[in-house]
């Protein structure tokens, strides 16, 4: 074999080639996830911080959001960022109702109410990037009310996929 030789001039462009077949979208019917879940029981009391507000019914639950109500405890199957909201009503009787918002144990927004005269809504929201298996619920000391107009709910729904 010889000594390699000199590249040539590039040649000319060639003729464009037909436009390929439309590609498929991803399936996104898995990417909805909401919730609303709201106490129908008329109190609960709390001597506690980190006692669990369970719920006993669901007004929206779209299918394949992980919702334990015995737990009050939703769980991430979809990783992205997520919406949360809580309102709950403080029994008048009680002194003080703190609520929590937790994620995986970790207080991630808090909400007081301490007038013990008068039913008073304590409620927050936040926006948190979830990854699969991660759990949000709320915890509460004091003394939650709810009867079957709702006063007490927690929501949260899918803002972004990961």
């Amino acid at each position: 074999m010889g000594p390699r030789g000199f590249v040539g001039p590039t040649g000319e462009t060639g003729v464009k080639g037909q436009k390929g077949e439309p590609g498929e979208a991803p399936d996104d019917s898995n990417q909805r996830v909401a919730f609303t879940v709201v106490r129908t029981g008329h109190s609960d009391t709390s001597t506690s911080g980190a006692t669990r507000l369970p719920f006993q019914a669901t007004e929206t639950l779209l299918p394949g959001t992980s919702f334990d109500l015995e737990t009050g405890a939703f769980t991430c199957g979809v990783p992205g960022t997520y919406v949360f909201m809580f309102s709950v009503c403080k029994y008048p009787s009680s002194s003080r109702l703190y609520v929590h918002l937790r994620k995986n144990g970790d207080v991630v927004v808090s909400g007081l109410s301490n007038d013990s005269s008068h039913f008073e809504q304590v409620s927050g929201s936040a926006v948190v990037v979830l990854q699969r298996g991660d759990t949000m619920y709320l915890t509460m000391h004091g003394r939650a009310h709810s009867n079957s107009w709702h006063y007490t709910s927690f929501s949260g729904f899918l803002l972004y996929p990961e």
